[in-house]
């Protein structure tokens, strides 16, 4: 599924120009997407989420991610099977994407893992500019977004083949990963201290504390 020529998207910011193919980065297959959702976002640090846009690439270092569980994690939006409008994306076969507004106007980013079906994802929560720069430019989902150009209009694209959207393997180097409870799901009862943060230990671009237990990828 191409992007849509028939809303207007925004341009991504200059300084995240990178071709993914020149660098001969490699996308994930669909079996990878549909796979536990927590690990695919452990699997999913320093991959790089992509878009094209009037020709050109641009491209975005994942260091922060957020697993949820579907209809028994009360932070989901899927949570006890919940199937609106918004959250249809989150039950469409693993790969595709599901993009929701916050406060109204700041766009997050989650892949859709698991089974069509098995409405689970994996938020993308920050990212690091490929070559290196401003660490604070997509540090949180909503500067993640916004600096790519992505918006909820982009939400149900598939990610596997698609001409302007896409995820690639990243280029080998290991990553500390670092784990947490989640960000921002007071609300979640128990699930709210679930350990599903993971981050990049060593990044600048990292949107929250940096705390509990690490580990190696």
């Amino acid at each position: 599924m191409a992007i849509s020529r028939t809303k207007a998207q925004p341009a991504p910011d200059p300084r995240l120009e990178f071709d993914p193919f020149a660098a001969g980065l490699k996308e994930f297959p669909r079996d990878f997407f549909r796979q536990e959702t927590v690990i695919v976002a452990k699997a999913v640090m320093g991959a790089l989420f992509a878009r094209r846009y009037e020709g050109r690439w641009y491209a975005a270092r994942i260091i922060e991610t957020e697993a949820y569980l579907g209809s028994g994690d009360a932070a989901a939006h899927s949570w006890k099977g919940r199937k609106t409008p918004r959250v249809e994306p989150m039950y469409m076969d693993g790969g595709h994407l599901y993009v929701f507004l916050v406060y109204g106007m700041h766009s997050c980013a989650n892949i859709v893992t698991r089974p069509e079906g098995v409405a689970e994802a994996v938020l993308l929560r920050a990212a690091e500019v490929p070559s290196g720069g401003d660490a604070k430019l997509m540090s949180g989902p909503g500067k993640l977004c916004a600096a790519l150009g992505v918006t909820v209009a982009l939400t149900g694209a598939d990610l596997l083949g698609n001409e302007d959207l896409r995820l690639f393997q990243g280029d080998g180097r290991p990553v500390r990963i670092g784990t947490s409870k989640r960000i921002g799901v007071e609300y979640a009862g128990a699930a709210a201290d679930w350990p599903l943060r993971f981050y990049d230990i060593d990044s600048g671009a990292v949107s929250g504390p940096r705390h509990l237990r690490s580990s190696h990828r």
